[in-house]
């Protein structure tokens, strides 16, 4: 438990070679996370033979299960960020994770999927509450929202390399074939391959601790020794009831954004194969390069770009930025969506996925610069589960009720994205608008008490 006297409002900010350092560092584990929750979907086919799954139970194993758990330990790992060692908590959660898939490579059954799956989210769940916080106490403010962009960098390298990387792993686990190891006897090739990729986390679980863990920056006041997670969720929703208009328009202008961002990406495949009759491989390949691109080049140009407004005395930067962002993006995605030309169609949404792609560091560094440092893990984890569980949950169904109900076609998965980008991004950028004001006097605040 932290005490008082770890919390510091003037002491110097460590040299910024230590912040970038632990910055890319944990990108590196943001990305290593992403690798560890999708390799299940390489292995549909050898798992359903092997333990006689059926398509719901896996949809269960790849959704479900994870997703249930991240929210559960989320809102455990995101109070106790507020108050402990950052990164032993990091340290627990990715030994949880990592121990978890590689224990996915013994399972027998249905219910030993289950249970790891259930294990990966409950690890995964330390990362961003922890990372966030740390990121925002190593960074002086004016320059806060470039190092957000590096560090969800490692979620979109990690989605785009996914697939490369988990295939290479795969590849060479069939290699090997069937593999004999000492006291567990014969394991099959699909369980070698959660092996190969949960061990090593367990070794890389240590790599945290070249880290800092830097002196907390922006503390109103010290939390009370022994505050239960209920009572550090109720301060929270005080601190939200203080400044009600901010949080609503960040809440519901990111959530919005973020049904139309990740709620297209599950079906920009099954768009391309219906659509344009493009195989899988060809598919993962040069859409996994053009997300990845554009994933990267949209977060650098927006750390550089908002810190550079935040400098010159936007106090709305993030909020100000992204809504420009998604007003000038939707025609592109709205475009590529319709075309019938896959180059087009790449060349759209690459545009949109270039200006909307920064969300998450918009996001989380607009949060932890109005929110006191004992609120930022509970702050967090409210956040993602909201943007998770409304966001990206109900963009990935309203893109197919589309396409069956309205528009009566199986190949009409480009017009529910179109549909989805032209109403959500909007809306969501009038949102954001309206919390401009709010958001310039919460910093006001916020800075009066630095």
């Amino acid at each position: 438990m932290q005490t008082a006297s770890e919390y510091t409002q003037g002491e110097p900010y460590p040299a910024p070679a230590v912040g970038w350092y632990a910055t890319i560092l944990l990108a590196l584990l943001y990305w290593l996370s992403v690798l560890d929750r999708f390799i299940i979907s390489l292995l549909v086919d050898p798992i359903k033979q092997d333990l006689g799954l059926t398509d719901v139970q896996f949809g269960m194993l790849q959704g479900l299960a994870f997703l249930l758990s991240f929210t559960l330990f989320g809102f455990m790992f995101g109070a106790l960020a507020d108050r402990v060692d950052r990164r032993r908590l990091i340290f627990i959660g990715m030994s949880i994770w990592s121990l978890a898939t590689a224990l996915c490579g013994f399972a027998q059954s249905f219910l030993h999927l289950l249970v790891g799956r259930a294990g990966l989210g409950a690890g995964e769940a330390a990362l961003s509450p922890c990372a966030t916080s740390m990121i925002s106490d190593l960074f002086p403010r004016e320059k806060l929202t470039s190092a957000m962009a590096v560090y969800s960098i490692g979620a979109t390298v990690g989605s785009g390399t996914a697939l490369m990387v988990g295939g290479a792993i795969v590849y060479y686990a069939s290699t090997l074939g069937d593999v004999v190891l000492p006291v567990v006897g014969q394991v099959r090739t699909w369980q070698v391959v959660f092996l190969m990729v949960g061990l090593p986390g367990l070794l890389l679980a240590f790599s945290v601790f070249t880290i800092p863990e830097p002196p907390r920056r922006g503390v109103r006041q010290a939390p009370p020794t022994g505050r239960s997670w209920r009572s550090a969720y109720m301060d929270l929703f005080r601190f939200i009831r203080s400044r009600p208009r901010f949080f609503f328009c960040h809440y519901l202008g990111f959530t919005l954004a973020t049904a139309g961002l990740t709620g297209g990406v599950g079906w920009y495949p099954v768009h391309m194969m219906r659509s344009f009759g493009w195989s899988e491989g060809r598919i993962g390949l040069i859409l996994g390069i053009t997300l990845m691109t554009a994933g990267i080049a949209g977060k650098l140009i927006t750390g550089w770009v908002v810190d550079a407004m935040y400098r010159r005395g936007y106090r709305d930067a993030q909020l100000r930025w992204y809504a420009g962002c998604l007003l000038l993006g939707t025609p592109f995605g709205i475009i590529g969506a319709m075309s019938d030309n896959p180059w087009v169609f790449l060349g759209g949404i690459g545009l949109f996925v270039t200006l909307a792609t920064s969300m998450p560091a918009c996001a989380m560094t607009a949060l932890n610069l109005v929110t006191p440092n004992q609120l930022r893990g509970t702050g967090v984890t409210v956040f993602t589960t909201i943007a998770a569980l409304l966001g990206s949950s109900i963009g990935t169904v309203i893109i197919p009720f589309l396409s069956d109900h309205v528009f009566h076609s199986e190949s009409a998965i480009g017009l529910g994205i179109a549909c989805l980008i032209g109403v959500s991004c909007p809306l969501g950028a009038v949102v954001l608008a309206g919390g401009f004001d709010a958001m310039r006097r919460a910093m006001a605040e916020a800075e009066r008490e630095l």
